[in-house]
Order: structure tokens, then sequence, then C-alpha cells
């Protein structure tokens, strides 16, 4: 929680993007503060082009200066939806790996309806955004916030088309339960690190090391799976699905950690996806 001078700019900040003034004495008399005080507060913010005068703030640059709102606000809701749609997928995937190992069909077309849970998170943010979102976010924040909670509802579906394997009869070895257990492991992990970079703006992220681990363990599975020789076609059919959509989640969580890389610390995303670099479609 701000308190003191913080506090009284956040205020002032606030005052100056919800009403617009056109001087400091308007802005002194919101917030029954003197207008010197204000005048003094405001001075460095001025010499760093962050207020412009008449009052305007300029979010680009209010948002190098790592002041948060007590109320803040936008940016506060953003994150705990993002956090909420974390927690959903990782029930899910928990759930789903529980359906695909006790061939719990059942429990499968469970995981498949609640997922209308994390299309309606995704709206909730694009609601948010479409609030006057731009009087506290720059124009990239609003865009590279409205991709990740797409990206993250895109999760869901990957982990949707799973469960809809398993109603179709999908069923693995025992021999490969093991192999299958990690891979979920590093794909709640890899969810974690995503949401957890995007929430803490750090730049320093293991989740190329996560990616990596994580195609190494699909190559050795099906290596495994392709060593049993099994007869049924359909079967392969529907474990290239199940791996692919493992993949395609891996993907999603490196895509989000290079939005919110290429937005706090403007190091650029590579324009070829994931699965092209890899020499897969």
């Amino acid at each position: 929680m701000l308190r003191g001078k913080e506090a009284t700019l956040a205020g002032i900040i606030r005052v100056i993007i919800e009403e617009e003034p056109e001087t400091q004495d308007e802005i002194a008399e919101k917030l029954g503060i003197s207008r010197r005080y204000v005048a003094k507060l405001l001075k460095p913010l001025i010499d760093k082009g962050v207020v412009k005068h008449p009052y305007v703030v300029d979010m680009n640059k209010l948002h190098t200066i790592n002041l948060e709102f007590d109320e803040n606000m936008l940016m506060k809701e953003i994150k705990t939806t993002f956090e909420r749609m974390k927690s959903t997928l990782l029930t899910n995937l928990d759930l789903v790996h529980r359906a695909l190992k006790n061939n719990d069909e059942k429990l499968a077309e469970d995981i498949i309806i609640k997922d209308y849970a994390l299309n309606k998170m995704e709206e909730e943010i694009r609601l948010l955004l479409g609030m006057d979102a731009l009087k506290y976010l720059p124009g990239a924040y609003a865009n590279a916030f409205a991709t990740i909670a797409s990206n993250l509802e895109r999760l869901g579906d990957y982990v949707a088309n799973i469960a809809e394997e398993v109603v179709h009869g999908l069923k693995l070895d025992k021999n490969i339960e093991k192999d299958v257990e990690e891979i979920f492991s590093l794909l709640k992990e890899m969810l974690i690190e995503a949401i957890d970079v995007v929430n803490s703006k750090r730049k320093e992220t293991k989740i190329y090391d996560l990616e990596e681990k994580l195609h190494e363990k699909l190559e050795s599975l099906l290596n495994k799976v392709l060593e049993s020789k099994r007869e049924e076609l359909n079967f392969y059919v529907q474990f290239g699905m199940f791996l692919k959509d493992i993949e395609r989640f891996g993907d999603r969580c490196v895509n989000i950690v290079d939005i919110a890389l290429e937005l706090y610390h403007n190091i650029p995303r590579s324009p070829i996806p994931e699965r092209l670099k890899r020499g897969t479609l």
C-alpha cells in the first residue's frame, strides 16, 4: 500500500488522467492539498516528460518509473485474472492427466464442458481493456495483455483436445506412465513460469530450458511408443494428436514469455513460429 508522498503523487496522476485539469490549482483543490505541494511533486515528472502541460500523462513514460497506484486498478485486475486463468489451467492439467491415466471418459467429458470458464476469463480481460484502458495503459500494454489472454485461452483448448482423445478411446500403455507424468509436470512448470514473468516483469527466465526439456521428453516418449509396435492404426493417430497438443501447449507458454520480454524489456520476438523453428507442423 502506498503511503505519504508516493500516495499523494499517485493521487495527482489519477486526477490528471481522469479529470484532465488545466492548472495545478485544480489538482490541489481536488486532493485538498496546496498548489505548492502539487508543483513540488510534479516537477521531477515534468522534467522527465512523464507529465506534460496542459496536464496530461505520457503513459509509456509513466510505466518506466514503476509508480504503482494503490487502486491500480486496471493492471491489478488484469494480473489477477491471469492468475485465475493459470489456476484453472493447472487444475485442468491435473484432471486430464488423471483421466488419461485411468481411462476416465466421464472426467474427460467434464473437462471439455468446463473449458468455457477460460473463455469467460479471456472475455473479462477484453472488457477491462475496452473500458478507457488507454487512460491507464500504453497501447503496447493493452495489445500485449489481450494477446496473452488469447494465448491462455488457447492453452485451455489444448487441454480440452486431450480430453476429447480420452473420450474417443485413447489409452496409453502402463510402461509410459512415468514419462507422461513428467511431461505434465513440465507443462505445469512452464505455465507457472510464463505467468510469473508476465506479472513480475522480470527479465530472467528458465522457460527456454524447460522448452528444451519438454521436447526431449516428447521425443523419448514417441520413440518408446514406436518401439512397442502396436498394430492399431487409430491409436497412432490419436497418440500423434496428443503429442501435438502437448507440444502446442509448451509453445504457447514460450510465446507468452516472449510477449512479456518484448513488452517490458524491448527484446524482439522471433517472427518464426516455434513449430517452424523446429521444422515441425
